[in-house]
């Protein structure tokens, strides 16, 4: 863990910011549709979408065909959430990261790394309400090689110091409920669940409806 160093993005890391971006957007996908599928709504519609066919006209190919399509719907979904995101990402804050990020009040970019090679990465941006003026945690990706030796607590950890010397009250961030890892990263640290994350029907029905995360920085203390 020693070998490993956080630090401020540069642009010679723009190329693997965004392919470790792109693959963990794109793994997410199968988890996704196994989590659809599992829901008992769906493996209902599923059953009624299977037999139906066969009880009212005996047709075994038809009976598949309509299940191959409910397979497709559920399918679908998460897969255009996730494809969405990377190409709203790379199109978006991703697109120029110094400007967005280093070059604006309350933002920053931070990567980790090994031996000169970068094998993760997070983001802060500001999250203001009429209340208060916190720090929204995002970006937040390890390469798959690397996980599970604490690099996300650590690129985590980086957020809230960063909040702490910034004077801000709390870390937020939002994930989704299939993310069982993250969560219990979160969880671990001492996030705890708040009303943060908007109401999206089709993720709901797919089972993986946002989550919200908030972690107070005055009550750590």
């Amino acid at each position: 863990m020693s070998s490993y160093k956080v630090r401020l993005y540069k642009e010679s890391d723009h190329r693997t910011v965004h392919e470790i971006f792109t693959s963990g957007c794109h793994e997410h996908i199968s988890p996704a549709f196994y989590n659809a599928l599992r829901q008992p709504h769906n493996s209902l519609l599923l059953l009624v979408g299977l037999v139906l066919p066969l009880v009212t006209n005996g047709s075994i190919l038809f009976s598949i065909l309509v299940g191959v399509a409910l397979l497709l719907v559920l399918w679908l979904p998460g897969r255009e959430f996730f494809l969405y995101h990377l190409r709203h990402g790379l199109a978006g804050d991703l697109k120029n990261i110094s400007k967005y990020y280093l070059e604006r009040e309350g933002h920053c970019f931070w990567v980790v790394e090994l031996q000169g090679e970068v094998v993760g990465m997070v983001a802060a941006v500001p999250y203001v309400t009429p209340h208060e003026k916190s720090v929204e945690l995002k970006r937040m990706f390890v390469s798959r090689p690397h996980r599970g030796k604490g690099l996300a607590k650590l690129l985590c950890s980086t957020v809230i110091d960063f909040a702490r010397k910034s004077g801000r009250p709390a870390v937020i961030l939002t994930t989704t409920a299939i993310q069982v890892d993250a969560r219990r990263l979160y969880e671990k640290m001492g996030f705890k669940s708040a009303d943060l994350a908007p109401y999206n029907p089709v993720l709901k029905l797919a089972g993986m409806p946002w989550v919200g995360y908030r972690y107070d920085i005055l009550s750590s203390r």
